[in-house]
């Protein structure tokens, strides 16, 4: 069954007829509800760092291509090669290549949350119009919130990665346009600077747990198509 596909999960839950305690359902609907309230939070959160990082991103892209004008105006020669061509070097292409993958992953984050927020208007009609017994509402209730759990789930697989390689791009640009600054100021950048470097950003991935949230999405994209 996909792992985020309503329409599999709802045929599933429909063959499931519930001749348990009636009491339990009102228990497993509230730690439902619980689970979404959860959920909730967290896309939120993920939604809240994204708009933040987006904010800085652009906001230090605009101070780069700022720069770059002002500099091409000023100096002895007023000559962009003269005055900006010790900055350019591979670690500061990068570092903006960085900057930039890190906006755009900001923003597909962003845009790319989706959230179950339940029953609708007309499904609340619906059901009120519908006079059924209180225990076949509460199961109808607690299937609604399995349908939300399910799809809410897959939405945070997706953009945990997402925000992941948002954070961790940013912090390579950061380390990347300062080796470039290094290398323009002070000279060729030593070896185990490098390494130091690399070893920094390898840690940061290892850390935020994108090797393992990376394949996870992945999995549930194929699942789902």
């Amino acid at each position: 069954m996909s792992s985020r596909n309503p329409a599999d999960l709802e045929d599933d839950l429909r063959s499931i007829e519930f001749s348990g305690d009636p009491e339990r359902l009102a228990d497993l609907r509230e730690e439902a509800r619980t689970t979404v309230d959860r959920q909730t939070r967290i896309l939120r959160d993920i939604d809240t760092k994204a708009s933040k990082i987006l904010r800085i991103n652009i906001l230090l892209l605009g101070i780069l291509v700022s720069g770059i004008s002002i500099a091409a105006q000023t100096g002895p020669e007023g000559s962009l090669a003269s005055n900006v061509g010790p900055f350019v070097t591979i670690y500061s292409k990068l570092g903006i290549a960085s900057l930039v993958l890190s906006t755009a992953f900001a923003g597909m984050t962003y845009t790319a949350s989706e959230l179950d927020v339940g029953l609708s208007r007309e499904n609340f009609r619906a059901v009120l119009a519908s006079e059924l017994p209180d225990d076949d509402i509460e199961e109808l209730l607690l299937k609604n919130y399995v349908v939300r759990i399910n799809f809410n789930r897959s939405t945070n697989v997706r953009n945990i990665p997402l925000i992941q390689l948002t954070i961790c791009f940013a912090l390579a640009a950061v380390v990347l346009l300062m080796l470039g600054v290094y290398a323009a100021i002070v000279g060729p950048v030593p070896s185990w600077l490098l390494l130091a470097a690399g070893a920094l950003l390898g840690l940061v991935v290892v850390v935020a747990g994108l090797p393992r949230q990376l394949p996870r999405a992945i999995r549930d994209i194929r699942a789902w198509n």
